[in-house]
């Protein structure tokens, strides 16, 4: 549902007042929020929920337990959080809720939901306006195995799991919080040498990290489904829900569609390909009309890019990140890797987001005819390629960077914002490292 009433997002003390860069055509009839700055922080003056039809805050509220339900339960409960007659599944929650006819949340409580728990391995998705909402905490949503029983065998320790795609270690995790990717040994011996490796040999996955794994110290990425939208094509409203891996995505919704989005802390990670020829971002929206919005929330160790929307032949995409990250993407001989890209022609706002350590890309790439007000966020590039690119904006792209810090290093180019036929506009931008580069009859003027 498009363009419905919004209010704001905290009582917030000081608030400054935040003006649209003038060019920038931001649909504000059907998407009208003030944009302000907190605290020196930038902020949209919205409430998340009311960005969705409202009748998903009315609607029927089916319970989920992955512990103690039973998929042959009702899943409702006498009031939101009564979990006595939950589902195990938030499949089966889906195929309830569906059979109403009305919209719909699914409550699904804190804890582990592994392999084809959440969408059938992609087969059963929501028809109706709907939110899945973690209750009480995270809910955790891995392609792959939470628990996973080791034994030694030939120099390494290995475990029965077919269908292995990545493979990262939970115990050792990165300056931003994020797994530890080991890398792929051609062979059993090979990888018995080699410190933080895994090999498949057969049905059997073999790691090395050098000592006794727990049994929830490797996280294992199976050919599942991640949480892949493909049908669906009505409102749909995501808090508390943390994805990790995906053959098509952590998140992906492809359905042409005139509705909205929203995600509110939560993050989407680790997407593994099903082949090395198909790559997949870590959150991907495409052919949508209408608002997609995420607060606080995460796309990292993407196969390809972290967060990447296009239109694909629908116009009409606006999408707002708030508060927003992305590190790490880029998987194997994956190119063209970004943290934050656009298509066609979406609108995008981007506040406070931080981007970086992507493969082979660039952190923030604005390319063909979209148009992107950037304020308040950071892009730091080390690339492997020769070239490292922190801002780029491509082919008729139009970009303003307010308060943005650039920083690219590491390289034999570095640039900390580049115009490569694209038009940038400018207030406040740092480039900490790296040079601004202007080719192709792009052009950098100060907004």
């Amino acid at each position: 549902m498009l363009g419905i009433g919004l209010a704001p997002f905290h009582a917030y003390r000081n608030r400054v007042p935040i003006a649209f860069p003038v060019g920038f055509s931001w649909d504000r009839t059907l998407f009208d929020f003030d944009i302000e700055q907190v605290g020196g922080r930038y902020c949209a003056a919205v409430e998340p929920r009311n960005l969705v039809d409202p009748a998903i805050w009315s609607g029927l509220a089916l319970h989920v337990d992955g512990a103690a339900g039973d998929d042959g339960n009702s899943g409702l409960g006498v009031e939101d959080g009564d979990f006595a007659n939950a589902k195990r599944t938030i499949h089966a929650a889906f195929a309830a809720g569906n059979a109403t006819g009305a919209a719909y949340r699914v409550l699904v409580k804190a804890g582990n939901y592994a392999e084809a728990a959440f969408t059938r391995n992609g087969n059963e998705e929501p028809s109706q306006p709907v939110a899945v909402i973690g209750w009480g905490g995270a809910l955790r949503y891995r392609a792959g195995p939470f628990s996973v029983a080791w034994s030694a065998a030939n120099g390494t320790f290995m475990a029965n799991e077919s269908s292995v795609r990545r493979v990262f270690r939970c115990d050792v995790l990165t300056d931003e919080g994020l797994y530890t990717e080991l890398s792929e040994a051609p062979d059993v011996a090979s990888c018995a040498a080699t410190m933080n490796s895994w090999v498949h040999d057969g049905a059997l996955l073999h790691v090395n990290v050098g000592g006794t794994p727990g049994a929830e110290d490797i996280a294992v990425i199976r050919s599942f489904h991640g949480a892949r939208f493909m049908t669906h094509d009505k409102d749909f409203y995501l808090e508390n829900v943390h994805c990790e891996g995906g053959i098509s995505g952590a998140l992906h919704f492809d359905a042409v569609a005139a509705r909205n989005i929203v995600g509110v802390n939560c993050s989407f990670r680790y997407s593994a390909p099903s082949s090395p020829t198909a790559l997949q971002d870590a959150a991907r929206v495409r052919r949508t009309d209408g608002l997609v919005a995420f607060f606080g929330c995460d796309a990292s160790g993407g196969a390809k890019d972290g967060w990447s929307f296009h239109e694909d032949g629908t116009a009409g995409m606006h999408v707002l990140l708030q508060g927003c990250s992305s590190w790490r993407n880029g998987f194997s001989t994956a190119t063209s890797c970004n943290g934050f890209t656009t298509h066609d022609g979406v609108r995008a706002i981007l506040l406070g987001g931080d981007f970086g350590l992507s493969r082979n890309g660039t952190e923030v790439h604005v390319i063909q005819s979209t148009e992107t007000w950037a304020a308040g966020c950071r892009a730091a590039a080390r690339d492997v390629d020769g070239t490292s690119v922190a801002f780029k904006c491509s082919n008729d792209a139009l970009m303003w960077l307010q308060d943005c810090a650039g920083d690219a290093a590491g390289q034999a180019e570095n640039y900390a914002l580049q115009a490569n036929s694209g038009t940038v506009f400018t207030r406040g931008f740092v480039a900490t490292s790296g040079g601004v580069d202007v080719t192709s009859g792009g052009s950098v003027t100060p907004f």
